[in-house]
């Protein structure tokens, strides 16, 4: 406390002697010879009044200074939703820097294209078959049935066609017609399965044989076994059935 009176005195004196000091130049006389003006560098003296006026304000700042007022004021924070400037927003990019990219996840493989089921295949009724005679005669150990068999034609068809019944037994050189009507045999035309081989029998042919096989041709089983017109075979000979 003491200190801060002893300041608050010593400028008030200062005062006191800067205003005297006006008032003493303002009473000098007019006669005094003149002297050349000093070159003044900075602004020149105002009057008397600016002189007050300045030395009230150095001893205002003196004393705020020595109260700590002057110089500790803190810089006040912006308001919410207000930005410093110089600070860049939460968020946002520097004008020329390029945001760094997300790194690129791995591509998942793609599933195999599924596969697409073919449609069922459609089911036509059988044709004629290609070289299908028009008439058959039968040879030893052959009957309607096993002809129909072999050809693959309706069994019904060819009795009805020949003029023969259920109960006809046609022996050899007996002509048959063959159906042209394209229908299978109805049934199994398979009687023993083969491929295999045949042991001969006595009085058994090709033609026989044949038969007992159901949908073999004689012709297949000459061809499978080398045989050449007019296919005599021996009892106990093995032949392949094809």
């Amino acid at each position: 406390m003491e200190s801060k009176r002893l300041i608050l005195y010593s400028t008030l004196a200062v005062i006191l002697v800067l205003v005297l000091a006006a008032c003493t130049r303002s009473l000098a006389p007019n006669d005094a010879v003149p002297t050349a003006p000093e070159a003044v560098t900075g602004e020149t003296p105002g009057t008397a009044d600016d002189v007050m006026e300045q030395i009230w304000q150095l001893a205002t700042q003196t004393a705020m200074a020595q109260q700590g007022i002057i110089g500790t004021q803190e810089t006040p924070e912006p308001a919410g939703g207000e930005t410093l400037e110089g600070e860049i927003p939460e968020g946002e990019t520097p004008a020329g820097e390029t945001p760094e990219e997300a790194p690129a996840t791995e591509e998942t493989e793609a599933p195999p294209p599924a596969t697409e089921t073919p449609p069922p295949t459609s089911i036509t009724v059988p044709t004629p078959t290609p070289g299908l005679p028009a008439t058959y005669t039968l040879r030893s150990g052959e009957f309607p049935f096993c002809i129909a068999r072999r050809f693959n034609v309706d069994q019904y068809e060819l009795l009805n066609a020949s003029g023969l019944g259920l109960n006809s037994r046609p022996g050899a050189g007996t002509t048959l017609t063959i159906p042209q009507t394209g229908n299978p045999f109805r049934g199994d035309r398979v009687l023993r399965s083969h491929p295999t081989t045949h042991t001969v029998q006595s009085g058994e042919t090709i033609y026989s044989i044949a038969c007992q096989y159901g949908d073999v041709s004689p012709e297949a089983i000459a061809f499978a076994n080398n045989l050449s017109a007019p296919f005599s075979l021996t009892p106990g000979q093995v032949i392949n059935i094809p």
